[in-house]
């Protein structure tokens, strides 16, 4: 069974959930809820809460401020590290350790973690080979890397690759989800197909588990009804009938066990 077949939206997401999508236009909100009432934006803190164990050290690469994703895992595992170049991340409260730095070159020692995660990280990677081997060094035996990231084959991130920065600013400051232009960052999308992702980790040496497309609310498009309107239309015929189309894509990636090393427990 696929993992995210274990997360299949069953009930109202809560209310505190729903406000993680961020504003809402009024005259989409309606719509919003009528459609994707169900649909959680901490889908993947689920699927990644399903392979954590209390006696795990976790890292999360590109972990930021810890404002805009609240991953609600301090405590519960043995150690939570985050690293990203933005000297910000020293503020994220979310975090038992925090790190300045690239995950291209990381300090750790080898064989640290039991669990890497990121989350929209890799389209703004130059360099994902260099960050996914680097990711694999640092991982135990049997250990596992979690991403989340969107899909380039999804319309919303072909116009994104068509577009210029300024642009890219300018929408997010229009949405109000990201009005600070340090939080929109350049994407190349070079780790956003399955393709690219079963090459990659193949040269990281990390065995790809699973490779799921992930649905999601057609946010971009909530600053018009009618935009929102018809995006949703895309992800109630489109999407649906091809799977390869949705926006957004899950990998789990382990690390093959050696030297007699005992596979972390998930």
């Amino acid at each position: 069974m696929s993992t995210l077949d274990a997360f299949s939206p069953t009930i109202l997401a809560s209310e505190d959930e729903f406000r993680l999508w961020g504003p809402i236009k009024p005259s989409v909100l309606p719509l919003w809820k009528r459609f994707y009432s169900h649909e959680s934006p901490t889908k993947f803190l689920q699927i990644l809460k399903f392979h954590l164990k209390p006696e795990h050290d976790v890292l999360e690469v590109g972990a930021g401020t810890g404002l805009f994703f609240p991953c609600r895992i301090r405590g519960t595992v043995r150690r939570f590290v985050g690293i990203d170049p933005d000297p910000r991340v020293l503020d994220n409260q979310q975090l038992d350790e925090s790190i300045i730095g690239t995950c291209e070159k990381m300090s750790f020692p080898e064989k640290s973690f039991d669990v890497v995660f990121h989350r929209m990280l890799a389209e703004h990677l130059p360099d994902p080979t260099a960050a996914t081997v680097e990711i694999a060094r640092v991982l135990k035996s049997g250990g596992i890397l979690i991403m989340h990231t969107p899909n380039k084959l999804h319309y919303s991130m072909i116009i994104s690759r068509l577009t210029p920065m300024w642009f890219h600013r300018m929408f997010m400051r229009l949405l109000a989800t990201r009005p600070n232009p340090k939080d929109v960052h350049f994407a190349y999308y070079r780790m956003n197909s399955t393709r690219d992702i079963r090459r990659i980790c193949q040269q990281a040496g990390l065995e790809v588990l699973q490779l799921d497309f992930l649905t999601a609310p057609p946010g971009y498009l909530r600053f018009s009804r009618l935009a929102f309107l018809i995006g949703t239309l895309h992800a109630q015929i489109v999407e649906r009938l091809v799977p390869r189309l949705r926006p957004f894509i899950v990998l789990i990636a382990r690390k093959p066990i050696t030297n007699g090393g005992a596979q972390p427990s998930s």
